[in-house]
């Protein structure tokens, strides 16, 4: 077997996550087994992405991340000129940094690439496109209200 046309690109995890769900529904309708380790495989990758700390841990519930997510993203980063890199852009996808700390694991030299005002911006237009990891100050207060 030859391979007569490489592909070398990069996927948000989102993408692969869609790609995985499309598939088992697939199979469902086609009511045919997968074959080998596939269906092993494809659990494990689905099971991974859908826990704790992914971003994509609620995504069948908030549906936060959709075909749109990266375009947006990337419009939205546009103006700011912070010359990301396509790799830090795909991480960004892939992380949903929360604050200046996880955002450092994922820029190079924050610090000195970005001022903590171009920070506190990228951080909210994460927030923005993305959504949150954590409950909002008002959300948790309404959580310990009710007793949750």
């Amino acid at each position: 077997m030859k391979i007569l046309d490489t592909q070398d690109a990069l996927l948000p995890n989102y993408e692969v996550y869609q790609l995985l769900v499309d598939q088992q529904v697939a199979q469902k309708r086609a009511q045919r087994p997968a074959p080998g380790n596939h269906q092993i495989i494809c659990s494990q990758v689905l099971t991974y992405l859908r826990e704790t700390p992914s971003p994509l841990a609620n995504q069948e519930q908030t549906k936060t991340y959709n075909n749109n997510s990266a375009q947006t993203l990337v419009d939205k980063l546009r103006p700011l000129s912070l010359g990301l890199e396509k790799g830090e852009l795909l991480q960004i996808m892939n992380l949903r940094p929360s604050s200046s700390a996880l955002l450092s694991t994922v820029v190079e030299q924050l610090e000195d690439r970005l001022s903590e005002e171009k920070q506190a911006a990228l951080l909210e237009i994460i927030a923005e496109v993305l959504g949150r990891d954590e409950p909002t100050d008002k959300e948790a207060i309404e959580s310990i209200e009710n007793g949750n």
